[in-house]
């Protein structure tokens, strides 16, 4: 009796020791990903030399600088109150360490932050795996990955300084934390952790709320403690969330702003984003999602029908979240980059059951596909409007006093970069391009009456009168205001490529004339 007792104990103690190590085994690879992803975030990094949007400075770095540093340039969305600044805080934070230690190089300015927005874009590569795992099993979820890693359109984004990018990430974690039902996930999830990140994602871009308004209700229809799961950890954890990133924008304006309120005001309410362009209803679904998902679009559609009962929460959430962006006007591709990771799933959930040959088939397919797309569009396309900042940090560095100089962008507003990668406190003058938020009769921005007569402009505006050191424009406008660069002695002295693709005021390179004396010109 006393053996048999001994012996299982004994037994037990096995099975104990056998799942100590089967979890220290796997938190030993966890760790080993971990590392390997964050160098591969970092090679991101590197790779990718381009300019996507203007918001990946004008809404991060440029707000970072303005406010480290003392000068700089705002745009209009800040002067109104209209973006917080929980996001551009951290930069802030990494500016001022520079400031401090007395290392604030241009080049650091530049790259650190993107280094850091790799490495959370690191986390949400884990997080994506574990969901994976979570939702499928391991094979799933190693194959979720190579989904994740091999898509152009994340490779292009995710060391971006966009408030989209950090959204998908805080979307991705939050997706792994929320609490599944158990016909769909192998582990209970963890719903404080859950509302914490999201709620960072709706503080963030308060459009966010789109993907977690039908989570939570449908959640809140599967439990029998509503009340409780409301009043002690969703309204809670929100409303902090929500505390801290007001208290953010208090320090940073030095007023009381609700600015996630004005952000709803303007793109929903008043749908003023349609300035900026609009779209038929359709684009996401003809070419938005179609674009960004490249080569892994059929394989997500094999894989969102073939266990479509079990992942139809998924798909109805992939859908709601595209028809909800389609009812805005303007559209965009990074607004639907948090449906990115999602479909992911799909697409490994796909590969992890096909056959090993249809596998070899498949991974070939989509290495082939997406790496020229991706290197492409990180190294060459849209890069002239960043090579000619560099330039320009070059050349002012080398004269006297170069905070005297004084450069005129004849560019469709927001085209480059400004003083986080100039970090020269010269005169910089662009384009204004601001929305009608007085409602004005015939109202036309400064941008759209340039482009209407150029020469004309720059009569009127005395740029003729006190002419600019240096001029900067897209090639196509060169001929535009060949009176204007004769009249004030320029030359060209600076060339960059820009794209393949020149569209309307876009040209294909980036032309920098300085102004010289008559008789320096040869």
């Amino acid at each position: 009796m006393l053996r048999g007792r001994k012996e299982i104990s004994r037994e037990e103690h096995q099975e104990v020791t056998d799942l100590h190590n089967g979890k220290s085994a796997q938190s030993l690879s966890l760790g080993k990903l971990a590392v390997f992803l964050v160098i591969f975030r970092c090679l991101n990094t590197v790779l990718v030399q381009t300019s996507f949007v203007p918001d990946e400075y004008w809404q991060s770095l440029e707000v970072a600088h303005k406010t480290t540093f003392g000068y700089g340039y705002l745009t209009w969305e800040w002067v109104t109150g209209l973006r917080g600044f929980t996001y551009p805080a951290m930069f802030t934070v990494l500016y001022k360490l520079l400031d401090v230690f007395g290392i604030d190089h241009p080049y650091l300015l530049i790259i650190l932050p993107r280094l850091l927005q790799g490495i959370f874009s690191a986390g949400q590569d884990i997080a994506l795996f574990l969901l994976s795992w979570k939702l499928f099993d391991h094979q799933s979820a190693y194959w979720t990955l190579f989904c994740h890693l091999t898509s152009w359109f994340t490779f292009y984004t995710a060391t971006r300084t966009l408030t989209n990018t950090m959204e998908s990430i805080c979307t991705t974690f939050g997706l792994l934390f929320y609490p599944w039902p158990s016909s769909l996930s192998r582990e209970p999830g963890n719903a404080r952790l859950c509302v914490l990140f999201s709620a960072v994602s709706v503080v963030m871009r308060p459009t966010a709320a789109i993907i977690w308004f039908p989570l939570y209700l449908w959640h809140l229809m599967r439990t029998n403690e509503k009340s409780k799961m409301i009043f002690t950890i969703y309204a809670p954890i929100g409303l902090a969330v929500l505390l801290i990133s007001m208290v953010i924008d208090y320090t940073f304006y030095g007023k009381l702003v609700f600015v996630q309120y004005n952000f709803l005001e303007f793109n929903v309410l008043h749908d003023m984003g349609e300035f900026y362009g609009s779209h038929p209803w359709h684009w996401y679904i003809t070419q938005g999602l179609p674009a960004i998902l490249g080569p892994h679009l059929p394989l997500v559609v094999l894989g969102g029908r073939g266990d479509a009962r079990r992942l139809l929460p998924l798909v109805l959430l992939v859908l709601w979240v595209v028809l909800s962006y389609s009812f805005l006007s303007h559209k965009e591709f990074r607004f639907i980059l948090p449906v990115l990771p999602i479909c992911m799933l799909f697409c490994g959930s796909f590969l992890s059951k096909c056959k090993q040959t249809t596998k070899y088939l498949l991974i070939t397919y989509l290495i082939v596909l997406n790496l020229p797309l991706a290197l492409y569009t990180g190294l060459w396309h849209q890069r002239g409007t960043i090579d000619v900042m560099r330039f320009l940090q070059t050349e002012l560095s080398s004269k006297s006093a170069p905070e005297d100089s004084y450069c005129l962008f004849l560019m469709p507003c927001h085209s480059t970069p400004f003083y986080s990668h100039l970090h020269i406190n010269a005169n910089l003058r662009f384009l204004m391009c601001e929305p009608n938020l007085e409602e004005i009769p015939g109202y036309t921005d400064e941008s759209s009456v340039f482009y209407q007569n150029p020469e004309e402009w720059l009569m009127i505006n005395d740029v003729t009168r006190d002419y600019p050191d240096y001029v900067i424009m897209f090639d196509v406008l060169t001929e535009k205001v060949q009176s204007f660069l004769k009249s004030g002695r320029y030359i060209k002295i600076a060339e960059f490529f820009h794209t393949h693709f020149p569209d309307g005021r876009v040209g294909g390179h980036v032309v920098v004339f300085h102004q010289t004396d008559q008789s320096d010109i040869r």
